[in-house]
């Protein structure tokens, strides 16, 4: 199978010199030509890959980069910009971007850089439903709210860092008899 690129980047220059050559490596790359355009091709086509710029119109890519990840898609993403500071290389990472390269840039360097990204393994696609049921238990997965027969067990937290109150969760929901 073909991996899929989606790369998004407004010089046309670049743009047509990185697709030439994903082509010749063997990827099957696709383009968008502004944020706006690659945050909307991100959501709805299936990619290995996204190698996003961070200065382009209409939508930057740290606002794009925020989108696919609030989004729920686990897409490894390169983040490929101008913006060499160090603040600007953490909060790529820190919004979700698996990887920053700046320009200019060595392209066997981004090639390699893809390829170890892509060797982790596929990405594995999000369930697009809003809820897991299984008998009288659902999970809300956009609101994280747990029900049980319809009653809200526990909303819980961002974290779940308190193992006790995982174990409380757990008691709710699979109570026990005990003699």
């Amino acid at each position: 199978m073909t991996e899929r690129i989606l790369l998004v980047e407004d010089e046309e220059d670049l743009r047509m010199t990185l697709t030439d050559r994903l082509k010749s490596e063997g990827y099957v790359p696709e383009c968008a030509v502004d944020g706006a355009e690659g945050l909307k091709k991100a959501l709805q086509g299936s990619y290995d890959l996204i190698i996003l710029d961070v200065m382009m119109p209409n939508k930057n890519g740290f606002d794009v980069c925020r989108d696919i990840r609030k989004a729920g898609l686990v897409v490894p993403i390169i983040m490929l910009t101008a913006r060499g500071q160090l603040v600007d290389k953490v909060l790529g990472l820190k919004i979700g971007a698996d990887d920053y390269l700046t320009k200019p840039f060595e392209l066997l360097e981004l090639l390699a850089r893809i390829e170890a990204l892509l060797r982790r393994g596929a990405a594995q696609p999000v369930d697009k439903a809003d809820a897991i049921q299984f008998g009288p238990i659902r999970v809300d997965l956009r609101g994280t709210t747990v029900t049980r027969d319809g009653k809200v067990v526990r909303s819980p937290p961002a974290s779940f860092a308190c193992f006790a109150t995982s174990c409380k969760i757990q008691a709710q929901l699979f109570p026990v008899k005990c003699c």
